[in-house]
Order: structure tokens, then sequence, then C-alpha cells
């Protein structure tokens, strides 16, 4: 009864220390069947990286307005005497109170153009969390990918486990009957012991996804999972040409290195303006006791008197890294560009093998199966026959949930690359 009532207290007090997520909340993610949707949704609210990305543009968002702003003003305050013997303001003409402030202004365009810098940044690293929230997002569609093919495969063992085991009481029977050999019994226990070992190798695979998954979506990787839903068969119709340019244009990593030139070439054009003078406006106030009070106002210049060796060297390293930002946005097009054709090539493979297993080799081997099957109940083929054509359906059967797979992977990738969901892959 005690080693009860500690547990609920355990569970009551995890749940209060934990409430971002709430019962509702899990309950839709380890539903069953375990929906992708529900699993995206999940991970945009709660997956740490891209939370810390969120933060990150809110802290990039807080520095145009910094760098916009004018410097902190200088407030003086100051007491001038004679010795050191007593304070004499009042009955001296040289003991006073001055109070002053100065205020310094870089030259016209120079705020604008920091502002506009970190604008940019600002631009970058909102490029920069969309890149990760795609990232995440394509990440968590191939593991849930590989979590549907272990189940679908599984699956597929235990079916064709139960398969086995037929053949296997056939063969025992034409044994006992003295129509087969032993030889035969112990391949079919052979056979049915490595889809064992397979199934237990499986399931160990499938606890492994489980854990990618929730790890994905900032869960504790023990929580169990539903099943995942059956895959759809799907097909992509765009063209190379069509996903490239939508690549060009959307791609977070190209956007952020576009992001980046702009705002070197607004710290080129900053750099050169450092050449111009920035100004201090002052103004003062002193109270003399004994004479009237005095003012005065003044205007200061700051002169880069020192150009040939700060200010050139600032439009130099500059221009430098500008030339750097360019190079690096070009190397990201010609990246940009080879990934989107390796994924839709990895695409089109994936459909084509799917299509060819669907329609020809799997319906192939089993027809050879059942007339294996047949031909072995007459006495017209032997046992070997029979379990190789059982092997060979098995294998492509494994094979074509594993295309179904990669083709999901592959599109999962490609919507990362090219920044943009494809909406145009039909069932």
């Amino acid at each position: 009864m005690r080693r009860s009532y500690a547990v609920v207290v355990l569970v009551l007090v995890a749940a209060v220390a934990d409430p971002g997520i709430s019962p509702a909340a899990a309950d839709e993610v380890v539903g069953d069947p375990l929906k992708l949707e529900a699993l995206i949704g999940y991970a945009r609210e709660h997956n740490p990286e891209i939370r810390a990305a969120a933060a990150r543009v809110q802290a990039a968002e807080a520095k145009p307005a910094q760098a916009g702003a004018l410097p902190d003003p200088m407030l003086e305050f100051a007491y001038h005497d004679e010795g050191f013997d007593r304070l004499r303001l009042g009955d001296t003409d040289f003991a006073f109170l001055r109070f002053g402030a100065s205020q310094e202004l870089p030259f016209p365009g120079k705020l604008g153009l920091k502002r506009e810098a970190a604008a940019y940044d600002v631009d970058e690293a909102r490029e920069d969390a969309r890149r990760v929230e795609l990232d995440v997002i394509a990440r968590l569609k191939t593991a849930y990918a590989e979590y549907a093919h272990v189940d679908e495969v599984l699956d597929l063992v235990r079916r064709n486990k139960d398969l086995l085991d037929k053949i296997a009481r056939s063969a025992e029977a034409k044994y006992s009957a003295g129509e087969g050999i032993q030889q035969d019994v112990l391949n079919a226990h052979v056979q049915l012991s490595l889809l064992l070992d397979r199934e237990t190798k499986l399931d160990q695979e499938r606890q492994s996804r489980a854990a990618a998954l929730n790890a994905l979506i900032d869960r504790p990787p023990w929580e169990s999972l539903g099943k995942a839903e059956h895959p759809v068969v799907q097909s992509l119709t765009q063209t190379l040409e069509g996903l490239t340019a939508t690549a060009h244009e959307h791609a977070p990593l190209l956007k952020m290195a576009d992001s980046r030139v702009a705002g070197s070439k607004s710290s080129v054009a900053l750099a050169r303006r450092e050449l111009l003078p920035d100004f201090v406006v002052s103004g003062e106030y002193m109270h003399k006791s004994a004479l009237l009070p005095e003012w005065e106002v003044g205007l200061g210049i700051k002169l880069p008197l020192y150009f040939a060796t700060k200010q050139r060297s600032g439009i130099a390293e500059a221009r430098a890294t500008l030339s750097q930002a360019e190079a690096t946005r070009d190397d990201v097009r010609r990246s940009l560009d080879f990934q989107v054709k390796d994924l839709y090539l990895r695409a089109r493979a994936s459909e084509r093998l799917i299509s060819l297993y669907s329609s020809t080799v799997l319906p192939q081997a089993r027809l050879s199966l059942e007339s294996a099957t047949s031909a072995y109940q007459v006495g017209k083929v032997d046992f070997l026959t029979l379990l190789n054509s059982f092997t060979v359906m098995l294998e492509y059967e494994m094979r074509y949930h594993e295309e179904l797979a990669n083709f999901q992977k592959a599109i999962a990738e490609l919507e990362a690359t090219i920044g943009e969901p494809l909406n145009e892959v039909v069932q």
C-alpha cells in the first residue's frame, strides 16, 4: 500500500514539474496509429533546436535598435576651490560649481548603415531558424519512415514465419509418411530460426527508432510510441528544373548567404563613411556665487587623422569580407544544385523500383511460391525449390518496403533542401 502511494505521489510530482507537456498533448503524440502530422506539430513546439533557433532570432531582432542608437551622452559635474581648509563657495571669486553635458553625433548616414547591417543579420537569423525547423522536420520524417518501415517488415516477418511454419509441418508430414527426408525438416526449422533471429533484431531496431523519434520531440527515449501508419505509395511530379528553381528562390541556406552578402555590402559602405568626421556638441553652466553665472556651448570634430592605417584598413577588411560572402554564396548555390539533383535521382529510382516490385516482381514471386507449394505437395519439386521460392518472395517483399521508406526519406530531405513542401507529391 505504501509503495503504491509513493508511486502515485512521484507521478503527480513529475506531472507538476513538467507543465510543458500536457496529458492531452502526450496522448495525441503516442496515439495508435502514430500520426506524422501530430509528431511534426509537437516537434515545432517542443524540439530544443527549434526553440534555440527562435531565441537566436529574438536576440538578433534586438540588435538593429542598438546599432542605430546614438552614443551615450556624457554628463559632467565639477567643483572648483582654492586651498583645503574649508569649502569657500560664496565668499571667493575663484570657487564655483560647473555642470556640463556632451553628445557625440556620428556623421549623417553612419547610424543608418549600422542599423541596416544589423537588419540583414536579423534576416539571416530568421532564415537560419527556418533552416533548423526544416531540418528537424526532415529528420523527423526520416525517422518516422524508418520506424514505419521496421513496423511493416516486422509484421511481414511474423506473417511469413507463420507461412514457413505451415511449410515445415508439411515437410514433417511427408517425412512421417516416408515421402520426404529428414534434411527437409531440418532446413525448414533452420529457416524458422533465422526468421526468429531477424524478428528479434527488428524488435530491437524498432525500439531504437522509437527512441530517435522521442528525442526529436523532446521526450524521454524510453517512452512508448504507437504503431506507425501504413506507408502510402506516392509519386514525384516535379521536374528537376522546377525543383532547382524552387531551391534558388526558397532554400534557407541560399537566402542566408544572400543576407550575408547584403550585410557585407552595408559594412563596406559604412567602412568608407568612417573616413568622414564625427561631431561632439556640448554645453556647460558655471555657478559663481560672488560673480554672475557663466555658460557656454561648443562643437567638436573627431578627425580621422590616422585614416591611412585605421579607416583604410577597415575598408580593406570589409571588402575582403564581402568577397568571402559572395564566394560562399556561389559555393552554396552549386552545392544546393548537386543536393537537389542527387535527392531527385534517389526519389525517382525508389519510385521506379516500387512500381517494378508492386506490378511485376512481387506478383511473380507469389505465383512462383504458390506453384512450388502445389508442386511440392504432389512430389513434382523438392523441398529446397519450395524453400528457395519462399526466401525469394520474402526478400523482394522486404525490398519493396525498404524502397517505400527510401522514397519517403528522399522526399523529406528534398523538402528541407529546397525550403518548400512538395505539395505536388501525389498518392
